[in-house]
């Protein structure tokens, strides 16, 4: 009879386990996430195309699970992400980027500490 009990209490932690596992990677995309690239740089009133400076090699990709890839120079570096509201911050690859997100257009201000802002477009 306690044999029985076991493999009872067994099938039916396993059976528990695997719906743990299940629920935790099915989560919702996040409506975020996708390949922003850069479109305009602007410092001290002076707005310039962002495609002149860099061409089309600077990007941030945001990913599910707060991660990122930002783009530059043929470099592909990993970032973190968060987003609360609509401010923005990602570290990683030795920088931090602060600025804004909503609708599909990220304002990243003050980038490396230039005074530059960039806006980078879905």
């Amino acid at each position: 009879m306690k044999a029985a009990w076991k493999r009872i209490t067994a099938v039916f932690l396993i059976v528990l386990l695997s719906t743990a596992l299940f629920a935790c990677g099915s989560s919702e995309p996040d409506p975020n996430a996708g390949l922003y690239k850069g479109t305009a740089a602007e410092m001290s009133g002076i707005t310039l195309d962002l495609a002149e400076v860099f061409g089309d090699d600077f990007s941030i990709e945001l990913q599910n699970g707060g991660k990122a890839k930002f783009n530059y120079e043929g470099e592909s570096y990993s970032m973190k992400w968060t987003l609360e509201g609509t401010a923005f911050h990602a570290k990683g690859g030795g920088a931090e980027l602060d600025g804004t997100l909503a609708d599909g257009v990220m304002t990243l201000e003050n980038v490396l500490d230039s005074g530059v802002q960039i806006t980078l477009e879905r």
